[in-house]
């Protein structure tokens, strides 16, 4: 395997507990959480400070509106002069946040960036139909006069398409939260998250795992999009409020940090494919370097739907022991906008315990007709 040389360094990723929608952060704002993550983060890196980053970037879906990386740098005392912006692509916020955060070190317009994102979806704003009035479920994802179909049809039909039975897909969501309930036990969390605190509350602990859930729990949940399919909410993502940062600087050599960004691809397909575009960035990340499947030691994948995850395991040929060791969004859930940034924390958290110089990949896919997957070296990769 070559050797790739680290282009930006990561100094730090971490995040806050994920919450349901209208759950445990139903009445805190995105610059309420983004102050107590960015706090708590700089607090644990002596020597950096929020005078010594040039710029602030990121990712949201919900919230949009003024700038919210803007506003959020503002409220949490960042110098005026410190420049924010706001990145939408949908599941890819965060990531696509993080990338650029990189392309700006590489250009030489700064050396040090705080990436990452924030979602409350639980104080999102109504969505009102411009000519009926009436309150619509999201924006949509493709042009007037094309398919728009919802991200669960599509899962059916994938299902349908791929001959993923409910059986399967039950299995997959049972395997995710045994995972999450494993990493909450063994205390394999703590280096990746900090606990939300203010005056009246203290979160410590991820809310939407299930860990008293059963294959028969499961099976008894009616289907979610169609009366005779075999998506449910039990084997796909939530709705979630969370947030995650990633501090970024210019790779040197002789610092310790927490890993190494090396390379990112991200893709289009059809928008009624979106579920597979996992699966082309990733395999052109590998093509790229010269790399297998076999060279990553983890893989860290969003799970949307667990149609979305088996179908990527089988065309990748992740092994089990390579794909979310930790558990992934099927129990934790999907913010939109801070899930790369939280997927990068939790990678790192799992490269870190390998003590050697170790690969991972972060992939999502993207509502729209997109995927997009980093490669990432863990801290003893330089």
């Amino acid at each position: 395997m070559n050797h790739i040389i680290p282009r930006v360094s990561i100094v730090s990723a971490k995040r806050l507990p994920i919450g349901k929608i209208n759950g445990i952060f139903a009445q805190q704002t995105p610059e309420m959480l983004f102050q107590n993550l960015i706090r708590q983060q700089l607090a644990d890196l002596p020597g950096y400070s929020k005078e010594q980053i040039d710029q602030v970037i990121l990712g949201n879906v919900t919230n949009q509106g003024g700038n919210l990386a803007r506003r959020c740098a503002l409220a949490a005392d960042f110098p005026v002069a410190t420049p924010a912006y706001t990145v939408d692509s949908q599941c890819a916020s965060g990531l696509v946040a993080v990338a650029s955060g990189v392309q700006t070190i590489m250009s030489g317009q700064a050396s040090l960036v705080l990436a990452g994102g924030i979602e409350s979806t639980s104080l999102a704003n109504l969505i009102i139909d411009r000519d009926t009035k009436a309150v619509r479920a999201r924006f949509p994802m493709v042009p007037t006069g094309q398919l728009d179909l919802d991200m669960g049809v599509v899962a059916e039909n994938m299902s349908q398409k791929y001959h993923i039975l409910r059986e399967q897909q039950d299995a997959y969501a049972f395997r995710s939260h045994q995972k999450a309930k494993q990493a909450f036990e063994m205390g394999l969390l703590d280096r990746e998250i900090y606990a939300f605190e203010s005056e009246n509350m203290k979160e410590t602990q991820d809310q939407c795992p299930r860990f008293e859930t059963s294959l028969e729990k499961l099976a008894q949940l009616k289907p979610a999009f169609s009366k005779q399919g075999v998506v449910t909410a039990g084997n796909s993502c939530p709705i979630n409020d969370g947030a995650g940062t990633v501090l970024l600087k210019k790779f040197d050599p002789s610092e310790a940090v927490q890993g190494y960004y090396l390379d990112y691809e991200f893709v289009g397909l059809a928008p009624d494919q979106f579920l597979l575009g996992p699966i082309s960035a990733t395999q052109k990340l590998l093509v790229k370097h010269g790399l297998s499947i076999t060279d990553i030691d983890v893989v860290e994948l969003n799970e949307a739907f667990a149609v979305q995850g088996i179908l990527c395991q089988q065309a990748l040929d992740i092994q089990d022991q390579q794909l979310n060791p930790l558990g992934g969004a099927l129990a934790y859930g999907h913010p939109y906008g801070a899930t790369g940034a939280i997927l990068i924390a939790r990678l790192l958290n799992s490269l870190n315990r390998i003590s050697r110089p170790a690969l991972g990949i972060v992939t999502l896919c993207i509502a729209g007709g997109m995927g997009m997957s980093m490669l990432i070296g863990n801290k003893h990769w330089a």
